[in-house]
C-alpha cells in the first residue's frame, strides 16, 4: 500500500496573500494559542504580541515579540487567511493595541521551552 497524500511545498493559494503578508512587516500582532489534550479538551491558553519582522510563504510569518517575552521570536504558519484586523479595543495582556489579530487552536501540549530558546 503506497501513501499518495500530497506533500505541499506551499501553502494553497487560498491562505497566502503575498501582498497582504508583505503588508504585515512593520505592523503589530495579537496571537491567542489554545492548546488542547487527545480528547480535545483546552489544557493551555497562551498569548503573545510583537511585530512582525519576516513574512514568508514557505517560513511563515515571524514576530519580534514585546511585553514579557521581549527580545523573542515566534513563528507561525505561512497562513495569511487567518489573519484578521483588530477591532477597536481590543488588547494584549499588557494593554498593547494590535494592527491584526489571529486565534490558533494547537492539538497538543505546548511546545517547551520557548521555540528561539536553546535546550541548555
Amino acid at each position: 500500500m503506497t501513501d499518495e497524500t500530497p506533500i505541499l511545498s506551499a501553502p494553497p493559494p487560498e491562505h497566502w496573500d503575498e501582498a497582504f503578508a508583505k503588508a504585515l512587516i512593520g505592523k503589530t500582532l495579537l496571537v491567542g494559542l489554545t492548546f488542547l489534550d487527545e480528547d480535545g479538551e483546552i489544557t493551555e491558553r497562551q498569548q503573545v504580541f510583537g511585530v512582525v519582522i519576516e513574512a514568508d510563504d514557505r517560513d511563515g510569518i515571524v514576530l519580534d515579540l514585546l511585553g514579557e517575552h521581549d527580545g523573542d521570536t515566534y513563528a507561525l504558519p505561512p497562513q495569511t487567511s487567518a489573519i484578521k484586523a483588530a477591532e477597536a479595543g481590543v488588547t494584549s495582556l499588557a494593554g498593547d493595541a494590535p494592527d491584526f489579530v489571529v486565534s490558533w487552536t494547537i492539538h497538543g501540549a505546548p511546545d517547551e521551552p520557548a521555540n528561539d530558546e536553546d535546550l541548555d
